[in-house]
């Protein structure tokens, strides 16, 4: 365990607005999207035909490569605005982000549905039991299962849904000053439940610890979601003694402290494009729209690119394997009450 000094790490003293961490698209940038759609309907293809060939926008693809290298080598994450989601169809917008996307990385399956792009709204009114993406409660600092992530903003909640973003290095950085033991456990990971989201034949609890942070080659990662790691050692039978409670308390009010904990709301035609490995990225509870048509809506992805940063085998980017049938819903409550009358 050494402290992190690498040009990813930042505190929220680090800029001075949003400006700063803002690639706002031109106009002329903007035309080159249009022609891309033109060009896409002319060629009658929909999101799964484009492919990064397909993506002829040369402005557009400049400013992608020099994301991808802030990503890579810089801050690693940046807030892109400007996109007229306001006059674009939803086909539009999915078919500019995804191929936006072939630029950084290749887009692999989120859940069960086999989604390369998926929806972020709430859908509790039909799923009481929805994964958390796909619900309006809080979600507390966590990370995803890709190399790269996108969040691109379509429309806005009616009250709350701001996004946190934190820089796990900084967090463990103030870790290891203040409470080194506590670090020191994070190192040796936890058993994760899988929460349905296991390949058939595949246990549902992980059978290696996966560590909360991890080094290869002087890089620190960080792979976290709270309530995986408390329902996987309690599936193995170890669950959360005093050290664990604590350490995991340290972790999480470390990474949500005004110092460290960046908050924003991703307005309509705004991107937020982060490294899964060294941001931890969260989200207020809202309250949405009555009508269908206003509300909250965001598409995602997670994008694979080995190249973004050297990691161990227990954090490795392998998407959700997709099963006919499933949905992304989890009943954690009953799940959890299996798991006691087994013991």
């Amino acid at each position: 365990m050494q402290a992190v000094d690498e040009h990813a790490f930042w505190t929220v003293g680090d800029f001075a607005g949003p400006e700063d961490y803002t690639v706002r698209l031109t106009a002329a940038e903007i035309a080159e999207l249009d022609g891309f759609i033109r060009e896409m309907d002319r060629a009658g293809k929909s999101l799964d035909d484009i492919g990064r060939e397909d993506f002829r926008c040369p402005s557009v693809a400049a400013r992608l490569a020099e994301l991808y290298d802030e990503l890579r080598d810089g801050r690693g994450f940046a807030l892109m605005a400007g996109l007229p989601v306001e006059r674009w169809r939803q086909e539009d917008a999915e078919r500019v982000y995804w191929a936006m996307g072939t630029q950084l990385g290749s887009g692999i399956s989120q859940s069960v549905l086999g989604d390369r792009l998926g929806h972020v709204r709430d859908t509790t009114r039909e799923d009481p039991h929805a994964r958390a993406y796909r619900a309006r409660r809080e979600l507390e600092p966590h990370t995803d299962r890709a190399h790269i992530v996108g969040l691109f903003s379509l429309r806005a909640a009616r009250e709350g849904g701001v996004s946190l973003l934190t820089n796990a290095l900084a967090v463990h950085n103030r870790l290891l000053a203040e409470t080194p033991g506590y670090l020191e456990r994070l190192y040796e990971g936890f058993h994760m439940h899988r929460r349905g989201e296991e390949a058939p034949g595949d246990d549902p609890v992980t059978p290696h610890k996966v560590p909360v942070y991890s080094s290869v080659d002087g890089k620190v990662s960080c792979r976290w979601v709270k309530t995986y790691a408390v329902m996987g050692q309690e599936a193995k039978g170890e669950p959360f003694g005093p050290l664990e409670e604590a350490a995991m308390e340290a972790f999480m009010t470390t990474a949500g402290s005004d110092e460290l904990q960046l908050r924003f709301t991703l307005m309509p035609g705004e991107i937020l494009w982060f490294n899964n490995f060294t941001h931890l990225h969260a989200r207020t509870a809202f309250e949405d729209w009555d009508e269908p048509d206003r509300r909250r809506h965001l598409l995602r992805l997670w994008l694979r690119n080995a190249d973004i940063r050297p990691t161990v085998p227990e954090i490795a980017v392998e998407g959700v394997t997709p099963q006919e049938g499933r949905t992304p819903s989890f009943d954690v409550e009953a799940a959890l009450s299996e798991m006691r009358a087994r013991r």
